[in-house]
């Protein structure tokens, strides 16, 4: 077997190389990959060095994500890419593991993904963890909304003083970003078309805002793609209706990244919001240990469980909930084993633990499963952030 080296690009034509095997990969040749480079940072993209050659690589962003507590460290994985004539090698899993090794040596208990292929990120550790849902409704169907409350334009790469909306919600959700700046700058400076800001309330008390983009539809139409939204009050929510109503004469339909229980679905009078998309975003849990004791709970409990992990080792924990914060002890074995497919499932609350056992990710008592699944059941995990 020949040497695999995975390290950052070192220089221009390293960076351009992987362009191009991202470009192949993702069959996105108008995508603005040196864009993306350079918001992911050069210093966060991988590659791997096969023969003195570029085969493959990716990117991470390192953020982090809202789980009831202090946002948690996470490597966002992005870009994961080989080169054609290198693919059914192994070339993916190499550069990565080493990545994810990378990322939990630096303290990332976490790691998120969209993926392109589900049985390959499965069988490295990751498993579905939430729905990313694109909904499309037609401008005609949405309520008239009220026009009462102040309704000003502001540029959204310019002005972040509503960030603090957005980061207020994320606190109330699981599974939203805590957004750093390369994430809002994708919301304020789209790979495609023009951000257009407005904001719901006064510039002192603020109590809602979206951002959108125009996507060119056939004589003169056009729908509009929401790349944020919050609202904090029904008001907030009448005057946004107010707005996208406003826009029917030439707008078709209105096209936003939610979650089954969206509050822009539940808002409109009929079901006429209808799935376009539908995603599951992927979670992988690096480190059991810091995972569990950063997470923040809605219930109490005891569990204990072995957790089994081909990667980076099984360990054996008693996980302890009071008061909405968990105590980790590391035992010497459990009644209960499951895969680190299932704890990431269990973990975002996304699935039951009987399903988990029907997938045959867990061995042991069903009361044992059942404890640690009552410790993660809490709400809908929301990543309303395309990576």
């Amino acid at each position: 077997m020949t040497d695999r080296i995975v390290r950052a690009p070192i220089d221009e034509a390293e960076r351009v190389r992987l362009e191009q095997i991202l470009i192949e990969s993702f069959g996105a040749d108008d995508l603005a990959w040196t864009t993306w480079m350079e918001r992911i940072g050069h210093e966060n993209l991988r590659v791997v060095v096969e023969n003195g050659a570029i085969r493959g690589g990716c990117g991470f962003y390192p953020f982090a994500q809202h789980w009831g507590g202090p946002p948690i460290p996470m490597a966002g994985f992005a870009g994961v890419g080989v080169a054609p004539e290198a693919r059914g090698t192994g070339l993916a899993r190499t550069f990565l593991v080493a990545t994810m090794r990378e990322a939990r040596e630096r303290g990332m208990p976490l790691a998120g993904l969209y993926a392109s292929s589900a049985a390959v990120y499965r069988s490295l550790g990751f498993e579905q963890a939430g729905a990313t849902i694109r909904w499309s409704a037609p401008i005609a169907s949405l309520p008239p909304g009220d026009a009462g409350l102040a309704c000003d334009a502001f540029d959204p790469d310019v002005d972040t003083s509503l960030r603090v909306l957005y980061e207020a919600r994320a606190r109330s959700w699981s599974g939203h970003l805590d957004r750093h700046e390369p994430m809002w700058q994708r919301i304020a400076r789209p790979y495609k078309g023009v951000a257009r800001g407005y904001r719901f309330g006064s510039a002192d008390a603020p109590e809602g805002y979206v951002v959108y983009t125009h996507d060119a539809g056939e004589n003169l139409h056009f729908s509009v793609v929401l790349k944020d939204v919050v609202l904090t009050t029904p008001r907030a929510a009448q005057r946004l209706f107010a707005l996208l109503s406003g826009l029917r004469s030439l707008a078709t339909d209105v096209r936003w990244l939610g979650c089954a229980s969206d509050p822009l679905v539940s808002l409109l009078p009929e079901q006429t919001a209808k799935p376009i998309e539908h995603s599951r975003w992927m979670l992988r849990i690096l480190d059991p240990v810091r995972a569990l004791s950063m997470r923040g709970y809605a219930r109490e409990g005891e569990a204990r469980v072995r957790v089994r992990d081909s990667i980076f080792g099984d360990v054996a924990l008693r996980v302890l909930v009071r008061g909405g914060r968990a105590q980790i002890e590391r035992i010497e074995d459990a009644p209960l084993v499951i895969d680190t497919r299932a704890l990431a499932a269990l973990y975002a609350g996304v699935t039951q633990p009987s399903t988990l056992a029907l997938m045959g990710l867990t061995e042991g008592p069903a009361s044992e499963l059942e404890a640690l699944g009552h410790l993660f059941a809490d709400r809908e995990p929301w990543l309303c952030d395309w990576f």
